[in-house]
């Protein structure tokens, strides 16, 4: 029998091989600062490794969205069945949802198949999710495995106020680091661009009869963005470079309180069966997190329009 020639790998061909692996994981990647840290360096590691697995299959990036939502309803239901076990799958199921959440965005970049529904598929799964995870919390603890009622349903209570905090928090450190983006990378695109943007998509396909449901998502979006809170106020003008190390420690302290930093929270309080510890971090943590960094926030934007009037 012929023997089969080894081919040997040198020290040269595995970096290379790792370098060239390393180079298609950042062309899946938005710009870093789109990503909150534990999305960085965790979810999107692991993602990618879903991303290698799913990328030559007809799988499209909306279809995993819809998987996403599917896993997060699961982990809805989980969560309202209230025991430990149900409390410790649901957190694994929530984990994995948001590891999903980052496949269909990464797999749109690498193939240019990303699309303006998509995006707002992907808005919708979060908002969907969440829903599902807060009421089945509330149902789960209505169970009495737990016991962190106070007075008679005082659960629902807390998971109001921890659900105002998230979402709050959530639209802050969005505000930031769209600011960041715009003043101090200038990578940005105005709320008014977007709006254009899905418009002339609606445009588009307004006369095709088998895209009624990505007409019904556009519609929505763009009646839901004029009720936007936050946006970039146009009058602000600031130098670039200074704006950019002022502020460049900041956003990353910003991401602590950002959505996935309180669902990471969650997912470990469900694990250890200790719901508590969502809502101390949520409901008490977060929130003077946020009040001392939103001074912080206002006197380093104070001084750079100081500075800036100084040098005018």
């Amino acid at each position: 029998m012929a023997k089969r020639n080894k081919v040997k790998l040198t020290k040269k061909d595995i970096t290379n091989y790792y370098n060239l692996k390393f180079k298609e994981f950042k062309r899946s990647l938005k710009h870093i600062i789109f990503d909150e840290t534990l999305t960085l360096y965790i979810l999107r590691p692991i993602a990618f490794i879903f991303v290698k697995l799913l990328y030559q299959t007809k799988i499209t990036p909306n279809q995993i969205s819809l998987a996403s939502i599917v896993v997060g309803l699961g982990s809805g239901y989980f969560f309202s069945r209230g025991d430990r076990t149900s409390f410790i799958v649901a957190g694994i199921l929530y984990f994995f949802c948001l590891v999903l959440d980052c496949v269909d965005g990464m797999i749109a970049r690498l193939k240019k198949s990303g699309t303006a529904v998509g995006r707002i598929i992907d808005g919708f799964a979060d908002y969907l999710v969440g829903i599902s995870v807060y009421i089945g919390m509330g149902v789960g603890f209505s169970k009495g495995f737990v016991n962190i009622d106070f007075w008679p349903y005082s659960h629902w209570f807390l998971l109001s106020i921890a659900a105002v905090s998230h979402i709050f928090h959530a639209m802050i450190v969005d505000y930031y680091r769209v600011e960041f983006m715009s003043h101090g990378l200038g990578k940005v695109t105005s709320v008014w661009e977007e709006k254009k943007i899905f418009q002339k998509e609606l445009d588009k396909i307004k006369h095709d009869p088998g895209k009624w449901l990505d007409k019904i998502l556009i519609s929505v979006y763009l009646g839901y963005s004029h009720l936007q809170i936050f946006r970039l106020k146009q009058t602000e003008q600031f130098i670039r470079k200074e704006y950019f190390h002022s502020n460049k420690l900041m956003i990353l302290l910003w991401f602590w309180i950002g959505p996935t930093a309180h669902i990471f929270v969650l997912i470990l309080a469900a694990i250890l069966f200790r719901p508590i510890i969502f809502f101390v971090y949520t409901i008490g943590l977060a929130n003077i997190y946020m009040l001392v960094l939103w001074i912080i926030q206002v006197k380093i934007n104070q001084r750079l329009k100081q500075n800036q009037g100084d040098n005018n």
